[in-house]
């Protein structure tokens, strides 16, 4: 019996960064099954979808964030567990990124920081209510005593993001967990950082085994989760080779109700 649902938002349960009717419905008819997102953005940005949900600022109710480098239960955003970049780790990245065509994205827990962006990134971070600032001097010393979450470099062109990091140099490929999301972000976090080590960290937590959980998905950075759940699900626009590795694919795409799908079929009708 599955117990806990770990949902990605960007391309899986959100339409227009909003969680659509259909799908709010369907997860207010979960009962004793937790519904958690699991996403690349930070807790302040998801307030609004928790409302939607049904989970804001609700006990016992817990939002994986920054790909899993932040776990948080609802109630009061309280923090079980923090995974962060150092400052000088932050600054290899960094000083690395100005080699390359890419904006530079850096989320400290509660505000994100634009360096050389271009227009369409900062619509999409007004679309997604995030607290953000573009700085225009290309320097992050000021960073240096707050608690640095993620980095990312930012180009809307995967050929080219897949580029950046075959050019890398080894030892900062061996230094962070690296993934990708949204079709346009080439993420770093702390080595050991996943969806699918939160999916673990939190099913210890709650005392759930991992095979009574599902994941779905549809991105490079939910692969781990996707691997990890007991049941691991790709909506059906996700990538060929995601869905390749995933127990299930939805035969309708994340805005026509993919997680809705999952919900109805595999908890509301108990299949297998």
């Amino acid at each position: 019996m599955y117990q806990m649902i770990l949902s990605d938002l960007d391309e899986t349960l959100l339409v227009n960064h909003h969680v659509p009717k259909f799908n709010q419905e369907a997860i207010r008819q979960l009962k004793d099954v937790k519904f958690v997102p699991a996403t690349g953005r930070s807790f302040s940005m998801i307030e609004d979808i928790l409302k939607e949900i049904g989970t804001a600022n609700q006990a016992h109710e817990y939002s994986i964030c920054f790909n899993g480098g932040l776990i948080v239960e609802n109630q009061n955003a309280q923090i079980l567990s923090f995974q962060g970049l150092a400052f000088d780790q932050a600054k290899q990245l960094f000083d690395l990124g100005e080699n390359y065509n890419v904006c530079i994205m850096i989320f400290t827990l509660n505000h994100c920081y634009l360096f050389k962006p271009d227009p369409t990134e900062i619509a999409r971070k007004k679309a997604q209510k995030a607290a953000f600032t573009v700085i225009d001097d290309y320097h992050m010393d000021f960073l240096k005593n707050e608690k640095i979450a993620k980095l990312l470099y930012v180009k809307p062109d995967m050929d080219y993001l897949k580029s950046v990091e075959q050019d890398l140099p080894e030892d900062i490929k061996k230094q962070f967990s690296i993934s990708y999301s949204s079709y346009r972000y080439l993420e770093f976090n702390p080595l050991g950082v996943s969806k699918g080590a939160a999916l673990k960290w939190l099913a210890d937590y709650l005392h759930i085994d991992k095979q009574n959980v599902i994941a779905i998905g549809d991105n490079y950075n939910d692969v781990s989760m996707i691997q990890e759940a007991g049941l691991g699900v790709c909506v059906a626009g996700g990538a060929q080779d995601i869905q390749a590795i995933s127990d299930y694919v939805t035969t309708v795409d994340y805005d026509q109700g993919a997680v809705k799908e999952v919900i109805e079929k595999f908890i509301l009708k108990g299949e297998k």
